[in-house]
């Protein structure tokens, strides 16, 4: 498997603002958008909304992971999204989202499934998940998504 932050580049790591969950939500396509990672983002983000409102991707722990499958993708991508006061979002735990992986999603089910495990892997870790919560900037979370892949 490929590490993580293989599927991601530096300027896919954004601050949120706001604390609703569809802001969110938009202001990761608006990074979709800005960097040109899909051809028809308007398609992708009609399938993150309708995935949303069948169940939360809320994973617990201060993380969320919408998904999508994108036909004719080249490769799997990740947007990240922080939020340092917490995202309004329906949590099986009850807390507020402060993470949100968007991936998208190509043909390779295998590779998605083990980048998953991967994410809530590191997110259990109680210390890499604090450290990740504490990063002053959006560099300083890439630099440590690097170590710990």
């Amino acid at each position: 498997m490929k590490q993580i932050i293989s599927y991601m580049k530096e300027e896919y790591i954004i601050e949120l603002e706001g604390s609703d969950s569809s802001n969110a939500l938009e202001q990761l396509m608006e990074t979709v958008k800005a960097n040109n990672i899909l051809p028809d983002p308007d398609t992708f983000f009609e399938k993150i909304k309708e995935r949303e409102e069948q169940s939360s991707t809320a994973i617990g722990l201060g993380v969320a992971i919408p998904h999508a499958r994108i036909e004719n993708l080249d490769d799997i991508f990740i947007v990240l999204g922080r939020s340092v006061d917490g995202i309004d979002y329906v949590t099986p735990d009850g807390t507020p989202v402060h993470l949100i992986f968007l991936i998208g999603i190509n043909s390779n089910q295998s590779e998605y499934l083990k980048i998953l495990s991967r994410i809530s892997w590191l997110i259990r870790n109680d210390n890499f998940r604090s450290n990740l919560f504490s990063c002053a900037t959006t560099h300083d979370i890439f630099e440590l998504l690097k170590e710990h892949n």
